[in-house]
């Protein structure tokens, strides 16, 4: 009886995370914690903290949003959908104010 109730709850427990995670729930969480975190480890003088994240169905992407210590705000796509760990368009700007007023 014991046995059956720990298959129960496991198989419980699985169905809930495929529904979390093809709802969007779980990687907009991996996307937001992916993006804040490399922004901190790659840029770290600009201070940039996390704004908001949302699905972007022009890019088929999430869209992050980022604002620095001079409350100008910086986005960035991430993806891919279903384990978003990869920094595409928006970069390149982060990149280059960084640059022009921190490695100077």
């Amino acid at each position: 009886m014991k046995r059956k109730k720990i298959i129960i709850s496991a198989i419980v427990v699985i169905l809930l995370l495929i529904v979390l995670w093809f709802s969007g729930i779980i990687p907009t969480q991996i996307a937001k914690i992916y993006a804040t975190n490399y922004m901190q480890n790659n840029y770290p003088e600009m201070q940039l903290e996390y704004v908001n994240i949302e699905w972007s169905k022009y890019h088929e992407d999430y869209l992050i949003t980022f604002k620095d210590k001079n409350n100008q705000n910086y986005s960035c796509i991430i993806g891919p959908k279903y384990f978003p760990v990869s920094i595409e368009q928006g970069l390149l700007t982060i990149e280059e104010t960084y640059n022009e007023n921190y490695l100077e």
